[in-house]
């Protein structure tokens, strides 16, 4: 199966590498930290979105945000795709971005998003969990490569509702990440050891997740890490439940501590 792929951060580059073990011929997008590592592994590459679009039976995107996907994809590459072919996108935005996709995709070139929970570590072992939307064959053609790298599928509905189910997971993460910052920032004020704290609420009815990743590192470092993607997810998610009627008023606070700087 020849696949194209642009997006070559940690998680984008992991995904292709697993296409590459698993037997897929490869042509990568010609930009990105991890394009010597998969010029080494045997990916071909190109610096033409559309020439990669045009020869590929599956394109999958792994770019961080809508306006990159949209400088992929509408300046030539979607309409470059092939009958048969299909577009998998795994950027973590806008439902109606993903739907507007779908409208303008050629005929008989069929589009899914499939956000991701997961890191480096759950690509490479082969266990990310998928949230697709878009139509059920479609997802079926595409596990040749997205099974490579997801452990779990998951098919929660039409094109959209994939990144409907990752924002409202991700703004949900986002909201524990702001109650446990802020509860080690109470807890650093009363000359209590964050970290440790951290560990031992991690064996209490407060754990979390979010709770659990300032068990190894400053609640700086972890606010570091996190808030470049948080920022970006809680607005979209925001914004998508806004203009689908929905009252947000619960998530006000965790609005205003992921506010853009």
């Amino acid at each position: 199966m020849q696949i194209g792929w642009v997006g070559l951060g940690s998680i984008g580059t992991g995904m292709a590498k697993q296409a590459l073990a698993a037997g897929h011929n490869v042509t990568v997008y010609a930009r990105g930290r991890g394009l010597p590592e998969l010029s080494a592994a045997g990916a071909t590459s190109s610096d033409d979105y559309t020439a990669i679009a045009a020869q590929s039976d599956i394109l999958g995107l792994c770019v961080y945000s809508d306006p990159q996907l949209r400088e992929v994809l509408f300046a030539g590459a979607l309409a470059a795709m092939r009958p048969g072919a299909i577009l998998v996108i795994h950027t973590t935005g806008s439902p109606a971005l993903a739907r507007e996709i779908g409208a303008l995709a050629p005929a008989g070139v069929s589009v899914i998003d499939a956000t991701f929970s997961g890191g480096p570590v759950e690509v490479a072992a082969g266990t990310l969990t998928l949230i697709t939307g878009g139509e059920a064959a479609a997802i079926e053609r595409a596990r040749p490569l997205i099974g490579t790298y997801g452990g779990t599928i998951h098919h929660v509905g039409p094109l959209g509702h994939g990144q409907m189910v990752k924002l409202l997971n991700n703004l949900l993460f986002a909201s524990n990440v702001q109650s446990a910052a802020q509860i080690l920032r109470m807890a650093e004020q009363q000359q209590l050891d964050t970290q440790l704290i951290a560990r031992i609420i991690q064996d209490c009815s407060g754990a979390s997740f979010a709770a659990k990743l300032f068990g190894g590192a400053s609640i700086d470092a972890i606010d570091g890490i996190t808030r470049p993607y948080l920022e970006k997810d809680v607005a979209t998610a925001l914004s998508s439940a806004r203009q689908a009627g929905i009252d947000t008023t619960a998530f006000a606070a965790t609005e205003a501590y992921f506010a853009k700087r």
